[in-house]
């Protein structure tokens, strides 16, 4: 468990980087630059559209497009909420203190 709140940490840094070279961008630019999964792959050289195309059948293609499609920070972000919710915390929850009494 404490793997995934690892992984998830990590990936909470990276979708956060990615968002703010795509804030960087857009001011630059001066329009809307968002990039996507298939984009940010392809700054390694991996075409993932080709060859979600390629093996996929489909009924799973157009999903798949859609994720690779989508923002990258987004899908970084949900997958490391996602593995946040699978390893909770493992520090015991403290219970409230009693309130103070009320003067009378």
């Amino acid at each position: 468990m404490v793997i995934f709140r690892w992984l998830s940490l990590i990936l909470i840094v990276l979708a956060v980087m990615l968002l703010g070279a795509d804030l960087v961008g857009t001011l630059e630019k001066k329009a809307v630059l968002i990039r996507s999964l298939h984009d940010v792959l392809a700054l390694f050289g991996y075409d993932a559209k080709t060859t979600l195309i390629a093996n996929l059948s489909p009924h799973l293609l157009n999903v798949a497009v859609m994720i690779v499609e989508a923002p990258c920070w987004l899908m970084l972000a949900f997958l490391a909420f996602s593995f946040a919710v699978i390893a909770p915390s493992s520090k015991p929850v403290r219970p409230l203190p009693p309130p103070p009494p009320i003067p009378r």
